[in-house]
């Protein structure tokens, strides 16, 4: 489900007490914007790079990485992820040629800040997760009517998901640990899957995204207490050889 953003601008609903005035009196009006996001409450949402078909996409991301409200501490301070329900990535080759060539997804975080004037950020933020073992993704099949796959969440229907073909030359993380950290402001993406070799294997792969935590250092002497921060995940799918 797509985020929605809905913006409502609301007349004064308090009580009004009416009187009479002077034949010189004057109103002024003024406002204040009201504004309310709903975001989808599913752990793993579509991707956006469309259409599906005859495409190299990531199909499905973690929605969100969630760590509640905390205290502020010296030292080293790790924190679970709140987020209830499987978090996978799933990229998907349709790409139509017989053969295609390798890709790569991968990652990194932005820094955590508090708010569009804080440049320093949550030093020492670290966002860590492993990744579980590679499996087969179905996509399905193309709907007529949008000329699109509508692929099934693998986090509501675990079906759609099955072993992964030995020569699909399939690599999660840099090959000898699937175990991740993302450093907080990083520029450098770190790889999560890959394909490795131009095959003649296509259709999805997936990898269910697990253990997520959050790793801070000295949050009561960089003074964070009452703050809270945010940041973001970027998933980068770069096509690296043409078939």
């Amino acid at each position: 489900m797509k985020k929605q953003l809905v913006m409502i601008s609301l007349l004064s609903a308090a009580a009004v007490t009416m009187f009479a005035t002077s034949a010189d009196a004057k109103t002024f009006d003024d406002k204040t914007d009201v504004g309310v996001q709903f975001k989808s409450d599913d752990p793993t949402i579509p991707g956006e790079n469309k259409p599906y078909k005859d495409n190299l996409s990531l199909i499905w991301k973690p929605n969100s990485f969630e760590f509640g409200q905390q205290k502020a501490v010296a030292g080293i301070a790790t924190f679970n992820n709140t987020i209830t329900g499987d978090q996978y990535l799933v990229v998907n080759d349709d790409r139509p040629t017989e053969t295609t060539g390798a890709w790569k997804l991968t990652a990194k975080m932005s820094k955590l800040v508090s708010d569009a004037t804080d440049t320093k950020g949550l030093e020492g933020a670290k966002l860590t997760y492993t990744l579980d073992a590679a499996q087969s993704y179905d996509i399905g099949q193309v709907d007529p009517s949008t000329n699109d796959f509508t692929p099934k969440n693998p986090a509501d229907d675990k079906t759609v998901l099955g072993t992964l073909d030995p020569n699909a030359a399939i690599q999660l993380g840099d090959g000898t640990s699937t175990d991740m950290t993302l450093e907080a402001g990083s520029t450098t993406g770190k790889e999560v899957i890959a394909k490795t070799a131009a095959n003649k294997v296509k259709g999805g792969v997936a990898t269910k995204v697990t253990n997520v935590k959050l790793v801070v250092t000295d949050t009561k002497g960089a003074k964070a207490a009452g703050k809270s921060f945010s940041g973001s995940v970027t998933w980068t799918l770069d096509d690296l050889v043409a078939p």
